[in-house]
């Protein structure tokens, strides 16, 4: 019985001991007035996910520009665009992703049968993969707005969904809401892309879409850098190569490579 009361006691003591050291720790760390404010919007759970031994030590680097916010697992998204505003730095410092729907067809794009049902991209998927004659169409119904916890998603008045990059956080939550697979994570530093996925050579596509990529290859071809390549019937753009001459955009006769 003694001996249990020991072992109580002992644990005890280190509790306190262990409970005192962190708090005089925190008392005597300093921080400027940025470190600190980043720090309160920390979960402050010391997990180590972020690969620092403690929040405090998170805060200082993300201060410092050592570290980004969006490697913390259990930061709160309302936190999270505070921390971003507070670091008024270039944003691909810290956000190297933005969300990107690659489609603007809307009614641009016509309807072959008029839909009934519920009012989701999900629901309208499965019949025929929508109503519109283009199979890559955006449908309009917003899941990826109600999925989207930054409020960075909205649908045009065209009828497709657009993305805010200034509000967008990069965590790729909308990708897997859409049922056409539209919304790609992109480099934040992208200045043009194209706007549509019609890989197929179906020309009823074409003639029913102003605005689908009917593969001229022309993009390619006014390219000075090599930046443009067809994949799968469409043109991809590579970042690192691009130069922002922008006469990729201008030789579109669709208007499918836009600046964003």
């Amino acid at each position: 019985m003694l001996g249990i009361i020991i072992y109580v006691a002992s644990v005890i003591f280190i509790l306190v001991v262990t409970v005192a050291i962190v708090i005089a720790t925190c008392k005597t760390k300093k921080l400027d007035k940025e470190s600190e404010y980043l720090y309160n919007l920390l979960p402050q759970l010391d997990c180590k996910e972020c690969g620092r031994n403690s929040c405090l030590k998170f805060a200082e680097d993300i201060s410092n520009g050592k570290a980004s916010p969006d490697i913390c697992p259990y930061l709160k998204g309302e936190n999270y665009l505070k921390l971003k505003e507070v670091l008024k730095r270039e944003r691909k410092v810290y956000f190297n992703n933005v969300a990107f729907v690659r489609c603007k067809g809307g009614k641009d794009c016509n309807n072959k049968f008029k839909y009934v049902g519920e009012n989701t991209c999900k629901s309208k998927n499965l019949q025929h993969s929508g109503d519109k004659f283009c199979p890559f169409a955006c449908l309009g119904c917003g899941d990826c707005v109600t999925t989207c916890k930054y409020g960075a998603i909205s649908i045009s008045e065209k009828g497709c969904a657009i993305i805010d990059r200034d509000k967008c956080v990069g965590c790729g939550e909308c990708v897997s809401s859409c049922p056409n697979h539209l919304i790609e994570l992109i480099p934040s530093k992208q200045f043009v892309d194209v706007v549509c996925k019609n890989t197929s050579e179906d020309s009823t596509i074409t003639r029913n879409c102003k605005v689908a990529c009917n593969h001229c290859e022309a993009c390619v071809v006014a390219c000075p850098t090599g930046a443009i390549q067809m994949v799968g019937g469409i043109p991809k753009i590579d970042a690192e190569k691009c130069i922002r001459c922008g006469k990729c955009v201008a030789v579109c006769p669709n208007h499918v490579i836009s600046r964003l």
